[in-house]
């Protein structure tokens, strides 16, 4: 399906789908970019829904603001461009990733205006964060970027995911990067994204693979009794690996909710 580009507040965004359709905003992990949603533009999501992805802050073709650093920072920014965007309509969040706990801050801000979050292997425990907390580590955003992208690209090899991974990580922004990443690590170190999200005032699903979940995030999956849905023989991209099947998963979510 034919989609479209805007730029809303300094913020790329790629819009798909019927107007008159419940709509879904769509936020990528770091250091990514709306790109990744892009193999959903094609199934039926996108003629049941209206689909925006975003291009973060300082991510994929979005330059980087001096007031949005942190995952509250940028919870908070969202906010404001949802209000702005869409005033008279309900919205649906999908996040992957670190954008699951950016998109619970933009849910406490937005209240019953948030229909419901799924999400992708979001962060819950610190371990979650390894990659991305790695920023922590350095005193300077390039090494940092990189260290990271050196990392990727000896992982992607033999992967064709990971070297898309690495082309989005390429073109985000070193500062960008170096910020939320520490800030991942620190919220993750006493379990914020977790707690929060269990804590959501609106319907939520987790949506994971036992391949690429580590165990302490299983086991807090477990004790913790969000709601959650497992898929199978795919890693931590499944809108990648598995579009049509993470298509149906996030209409039948919202559809359940809408209906």
């Amino acid at each position: 399906m034919k989609n479209r580009i805007e730029v809303v507040d300094g913020a790329l965004l790629r819009i798909v789908g019927p107007e008159d359709a419940p709509t879904l905003m769509l936020l990528a992990g770091f250091p990514d970019s709306g790109y990744l949603f892009e193999t959903l533009f094609s199934t039926e999501l996108s003629m049941r829904y209206r689909l925006i992805t975003i291009d973060l802050w300082g991510f994929g073709a979005s330059p980087r603001r001096n007031d949005s650093k942190t995952v509250n920072d940028y919870g908070i920014s969202l906010a404001a461009l949802i209000k702005d965007y869409v005033p008279d309509q309900r919205v649906g969040l999908v996040g992957h990733s670190i954008a699951a706990p950016i998109w619970v801050e933009t849910a406490s801000e937005l209240g019953e205006k948030i229909i419901g979050l799924f999400s992708i292997e979001g962060n819950l425990t610190p371990e979650d964060a390894f990659f991305t907390g790695k920023a922590a580590n350095f005193d300077d955003p390039f090494e940092f970027k990189q260290n990271f992208l050196e990392q990727v690209w000896e992982l992607g090899q033999d992967s064709e995911t990971m070297r898309r991974y690495y082309s989005g990580a390429a073109v985000a922004d070193a500062v960008a990067m170096w910020n939320l990443g520490r800030d991942a690590k620190n919220i993750s170190e006493d379990g914020e994204p977790g707690r929060s999200f269990k804590e959501m005032i609106q319907p939520s699903l987790y949506y994971w693979s036992k391949e690429s979940t580590p165990v302490t995030t299983k086991k807090w999956i477990e004790d913790s009794g969000i709601k959650n849905q497992l898929y199978a023989e795919a890693g931590h991209w499944p809108t990648i690996d598995q579009p049509e099947n993470t298509a149906r998963a996030i209409a039948e979510f919202f559809d359940e909710i809408l209906i």
